[in-house]
């Protein structure tokens, strides 16, 4: 309750430019880039934990993301549908939005998960910005 608390009373951070992250749930993640206007980089080392999905579709798409967002890199993707859900969101409002590079966790390369139809998948995701990339690394860096 006590971290709940924090990420819902954070100041604005009105000069960060980039912003790594090791471990956040969805809603402090949320949180902080309402708090981030001009936030131009986004790192998620080991992804976001579950969460309700309906909470990217009623919350307030976050300034940056209007404004200067430019690289979102997802580390530790374990192909879970609330993954995917925050990727499509990014892509799908992120106005100035050059690069998204997704890397895969580790364990995926001994799963029988089709890792070529996820990619497809997420390339077919709507983007705000026609000049966006989207790179995919596995642990290993290929």
């Amino acid at each position: 309750m006590q971290a709940r608390d924090v990420f819902t009373n954070l100041p604005a951070f009105e000069r960060l430019t980039y912003l790594q992250l090791n471990e956040v749930t969805c809603e402090g993640l949320l949180n902080l880039l309402q708090k981030t206007p001009i936030l131009k980089t986004l790192v998620l080392v080991h992804g976001v934990s579950k969460f309700d999905e309906d909470l990217l579709t009623c919350t307030m798409v976050p300034h940056c993301f209007h404004s200067s967002l430019e690289v979102f890199r997802f580390g530790g993707f374990n192909v879970h549908e609330h993954e995917l859900s925050l990727a499509k969101f990014v892509m799908k409002n992120a106005v100035k939005l050059e690069r998204m590079t997704i890397s895969t966790a580790f364990w995926l390369r001994y799963s029988d998960i089709d890792l070529e139809k996820v990619k497809e998948q997420l390339v077919s995701f709507p983007k705000c910005s026609s000049l966006a990339l989207i790179d995919f690394s596995d642990v290993n860096g290929s």
